[in-house]
């Protein structure tokens, strides 16, 4: 069987059809659409930072002053502790000489400080940017003694020349700025272009802008163009809207991250005689120009002086499973599952390198792929309440990617064999019936087909389809077996598609020349990038729980670990992470399992004899006893406290039920409840 896909696509083609998701709507996707991915937006709506987008500074900057005879670093820097998520805003708080609260600064050397006089809060983006339109919405700290600003940055030093040598690529708006008169001005802002700390380095202006200190929102933004052929290299500031200062010097081009701050710079700003003071922002919008004069930025210092922001992800009620692994090629991932109780199993057997596990009917049964240690082959192996059966056994291929039908009567997976011809595995999508282990080939041709998943219905198969490795989301009618291609873009990989109601999610790279693994929903209308993804560093292996929520594998942090994302904010997993790759999580929701036990149940049928009668409370009774040979066909429909656990207390219920629906008066009944 061929699969229709061009080779020569030039753009996102997309072909799903209102039947293959429900609601959706046929579609397609320009260049414009996809280059909004770009745009980096936070609107500031949840309730904690998005860790994803931002870093805390905890960092020391401004100067030294000479007290008592010692050299003593003039501010208490910035701090964790200023930085907030309050009604929509980004809430950076500044400590005046006033304040006598228990906060306390941090001195350059990283020491705390004795007191909190002095002290602010700054946050950074994650990721770097270029040439682009930077923008916010913003109300300054309303007084002088510190400074409101928003600024890029890139630091360097240089050491090439056998002396040091500062690079400091960098655009300022930071207020207050200078009248005519060079006092103070809350109407005036500083806009600033640094190539470098010399005198010859850098260049400032202090355009008029009008009171920004009236208590509204005014917007700043200021449009960096590093050059091309269309453009001189150039700043411009803009203030509501209004182009007020160009700088044409000292243009800064190396990539930098985008910083907003209340600091206390020594003395340039006034003196903060105050308590506290707020500069509060309601968005950050940054859409980059990708101008050739753009240069990769190698910052010297990076990953210092920032906060531990980290929080356990807050988690739906449910059973999560995922694999771990020190490198791929070690074949040492450990495949583990934790209950709603916070239980943490590694599920083990004659196998190694077990991995992509996926639940079933159930959070009992659980399919994944592992290497028989006998064989030594992949096989898919089925987990079911703690028995372990590998359903390949000694066939002779390669069997990978497991998933379960909708129905939980078959699993479907991708089958590899040797050819001799290639001097490679062809791989193929195959169904194993459950029932009679029989397997069926959905394809038999030298295309690579890879990681099946059914529609929710079952009609349709969606998986990925390999040409010259470059990979494309593909879909298959299980009736016709007709296959449309739903997504490729040239030059650019795309996998691991995996439906949740009707949103389509799959992973692809950021462009041909950025391989940084992104996360894409489609939602009926049209693909986006979800909001965690970054430029920097991988996102992958979508795990969609609900609406907008989705648990997901990110190297933000160095190597694969779990995130959770739920529409708002994105935290670590941090007690199921690791030192290793954590990646390849499946979710069962405690809901989506109380409503399987409601739709499998005749109420205390536990024989599933159809009927529920006196011989399922006799069984129930000599299995509490635990009299030999004793086994509950269905024991999901005694668990009348739905605790998932039986125990004498479900016996009870049980026998209460049953005299109910056999006529006894209530006060039998009532009796055995006391």
């Amino acid at each position: 069987m061929k699969k229709n896909i061009s080779d020569t696509c030039k753009h996102i083609i997309a072909l799903i059809t209102a039947a293959a998701i429900p609601c959706m709507l046929p579609f397609s996707m320009s260049a414009e659409t996809a280059d909004t991915a770009e745009v980096f937006y936070d609107d500031f709506t949840g309730s904690r930072l998005d860790t994803s987008k931002w870093l805390a500074a905890e960092k020391n900057w401004g100067g030294t002053v000479n007290v008592d005879g010692k050299t003593v670093d003039y501010n208490g820097g910035v701090i964790a502790e200023n930085i907030a998520i309050q009604d929509g805003n980004l809430v950076l708080t500044g400590l005046g000489n006033l304040y006598e609260g228990e906060l306390q600064g941090i001195n350059r050397d990283g020491s705390r400080r004795l007191d909190g006089k002095r002290c602010g809060g700054a946050v950074a983006t994650k990721d770097y940017y270029g040439s682009g339109s930077y923008e916010i919405r913003a109300k300054i700290a309303p007084v002088l003694g510190c400074c409101s600003a928003m600024w890029t940055f890139e630091y360097e030093e240089d050491y090439s020349d056998d002396a040091l040598k500062i690079v400091n690529h960098e655009i300022d708006i930071e207020f207050p700025g200078r009248d005519d008169n060079d006092d103070f001005s809350l109407s005036h802002a500083l806009c600033t272009t640094w190539i470098g700390e010399g005198d010859d380095e850098h260049k400032t202006g202090s355009p008029y802008c009008g009171n920004q200190a009236d208590g509204t929102y005014h917007t700043y933004r200021f449009d960096w163009h590093t050059g091309n052929d269309a453009e001189t290299p150039r700043v411009e500031y803009y203030f509501d809207d209004v182009l007020t200062y160009i700088s044409y010097d000292y243009i800064p081009t190396n990539e930098s991250r985008f910083w907003l701050g209340l600091w206390f710079p020594k003395y340039w700003a006034g003196t903060p005689d105050f308590d506290t003071t707020e500069f509060l922002v309601d968005y950050v919008k940054i859409t980059p120009f990708h101008e050739s004069g753009d240069t990769p930025q190698h910052e010297s210092y990076p990953d210092s002086g920032w906060a531990d922001l980290s929080q356990d992800a807050d988690l739906p009620k449910g059973w999560l499973l995922w694999h771990s692994y020190s490198e791929y090629t070690a074949l040492d991932s450990k495949l583990y599952l934790r209950t709603p109780d916070n239980v943490i199993t590694n599920i083990t057997g004659d196998f190694v390198h077990a991995m992509n596990g996926s639940f079933g009917a159930t959070p009992e049964q659980i399919t994944f792929m592992a290497i028989d240690s006998e064989s030594d082959e992949w096989d898919i192996y089925v987990y079911d309440n703690g028995n372990i059966t590998n359903l390949t056994k000694n066939s002779g291929f390669r069997n990978e990617d497991p998933k379960w039908s909708p129905d939980g009567k078959s699993i479907v997976f991708k089958r590899g064999h040797w050819e001799q011809d290639v001097n490679d595995f062809i791989y193929n999508l195959a169904l194993l019936d459950m029932e009679t282990g029989e397997i069926t080939m959905l394809s038999n041709d030298s295309t690579e087909e890879a990681m099946p998943y059914f529609s929710e219905d079952g009609k349709f198969l969606y998986y990925t389809s390999y040409t010259d490795g470059i990979g494309s989301i593909c879909r298959m009618n299980m009736e016709s077996y007709s296959i449309d291609t739903i997504f490729c873009e040239d030059s650019v990989t795309a996998y691991y598609p995996i439906l949740k109601g009707d949103f389509l999610y799959f992973t692809k790279w950021r462009d041909s020349n950025n391989h940084c693994d992104q996360i894409m929903c489609f939602d009926g209308k049209e693909i986006y990038s979800l909001p965690f993804n970054s430029t920097q560093y991988d996102c992958s292996d979508a795990c969609p729980i609900h609406e907008n929520a989705v648990i997901y594998s990110s190297t933000a942090d160095g190597d694969y670990d779990l995130y959770y994302y739920d529409g708002e904010n994105t935290a670590k997993i941090t007690p199921l992470n690791s030192d290793r790759n954590d990646l390849g999580a499946d979710f069962y929701a405690w809901e989506d399992y109380e409503s399987y036990l409601e739709s499998i149940r005749i109420s205390g049928d536990i024989n599933a004899d159809g009927v529920f009668d006196i011989s399922d409370v006799i069984l129930l009774q000599k299995w509490l006893l635990a009299v030999p040979d004793t086994e509950l066909n269905n024991w999901h429909a005694a668990d009348f406290y739905n605790d998932h656990v039986l125990n004498v207390f479900d016996l009870c219920l049980m026998k209460q039920e049953l005299l109910k629906s056999i006529g006894f008066p209530s006060f039998f009944y009532m009796k055995m409840r006391i």
